[in-house]
């Protein structure tokens, strides 16, 4: 603890030494030649000590500079969160639904057969929606006069401000992981959408919270809710302890969607088809996790120039080049090729 100590106020005594550089011309409104000449003198007494007290690190000096590094390191990811918090979008203001008549026609089928002049004789015939089971292929070939039958289907766009574009379902499921709580779907997702216009059949929303005890049991990590106003979408809290490993159970949250969906269910081949679709959904699930490449905002405050310098210099150069070697999925234990990072520009 002495060494730990030295090495903290050494650090404390050139931080004071650099401030007063600072406050100087800033505060006190003196030339700039005093403050250069003051830290000319203290600063280089204050720097001899703090670099003599470097060789205690290894002796217990690491503990202060470990805390230091902790509170750097929630600062920087502290207003990473705020940029996802005030980013979130409501799923109504760029997703839209319209439902459309569509005309349920028996498919249309090509019967392929080898024509004396060895080509190929393409003769086209409309059949029934679906084959009978062990009935030779002319047994269900029917008149192209068979009559349609109307129907409604429900289409999902996403609307880009000038254009709507229709988004078509997948049957896979895809997790994106909310940083900070709040209401609204995470910047992530809209990004997501603009490169690929394309949704999972299951959509979920996951919020991480630790909470206050060293592990939290099985049945009690997971909240599912479900979002109304679409179909296919959902919210879920993944509650973990201090201590338990960073794993989100993809089955657990499955069950939990299908007991959700069947609540609402009166037809049980109704259920039936819902429970199957998103049971297979879940067998090709993705995680996505937002990817920040970090900008420093220019603060307009007293003594801008100093301060955005220094935010510039430990946001993107001390913050992101670490952030890009440790990301936060290095200690998940769900495997890399499940796990998609979107990259999200963001000036905080």
């Amino acid at each position: 603890m002495t060494n730990a100590y030295g090495f903290a106020v050494a650090t404390v005594m050139f931080v004071t030494t650099t401030l007063i550089t600072i406050q100087i011309p800033y505060v006190k409104h003196l030339p700039w030649p005093l403050a250069v000449a003051w830290f000319l003198f203290f600063g280089v007494l204050d720097g001899l000590f703090w670099g003599a007290s470097l060789r205690k690190v290894p002796h217990g000096a690491w503990v202060p500079l470990l805390n230091g590094i902790h509170v750097f390191w929630s600062w920087a990811q502290g207003l990473a969160d705020q940029f996802d918090g005030a980013n979130r979008r409501n799923l109504r203001h760029f997703i839209s639904e319209a439902t459309e008549p569509v005309l349920h026609s028996p498919v249309t089928r090509r019967n392929l057969r080898l024509s004396p002049d060895n080509g190929l004789d393409v003769t086209v015939q409309d059949s029934i929606d679906l084959p009978t089971p062990d009935v030779e292929e002319e047994d269900y070939v029917s008149n192209s006069g068979t009559t349609p039958h109307p129907r409604e289907e429900s289409k999902l766009y996403l609307d880009t401000g000038d254009t709507k574009v229709l988004l078509s379902r997948m049957s896979t499921m895809a997790i994106f992981y909310k940083l900070s709580s709040g209401k609204g779907v995470p910047h992530t997702f809209y990004g997501f959408l603009k490169q690929w216009p394309t949704l999972p059949r299951v959509v979920v929303f996951l919020t991480v919270r630790i909470m206050p005890v060293a592990h939290v049991e099985k049945e009690d990590r997971y909240r599912v809710t479900k979002v109304r106003s679409l179909p296919g979408f959902y919210g879920a809290t993944y509650m973990k302890g201090y201590r338990d490993k960073f794993n989100v159970d993809v089955s657990a949250i499955v069950e939990l969607i299908t007991v959700l969906e069947l609540r609402g269910v009166e037809s049980q081949e109704d259920a039936t088809s819902i429970v199957d679709e998103i049971i297979t959904a879940g067998r090709s699930a993705t995680h996505i996790v937002p990817h920040y490449h970090v900008i420093a905002r220019r603060l307009i405050i007293f003594g801008a120039p100093i301060i955005n310098w220094i935010r510039r210099l430990l946001i993107e150069d001390v913050y992101r080049s670490i952030a890009y070697v440790f990301p936060e999925t290095v200690t998940w234990l769900q495997a890399a090729d499940e796990i998609i990072h979107v990259g999200v520009t963001a000036e905080i």
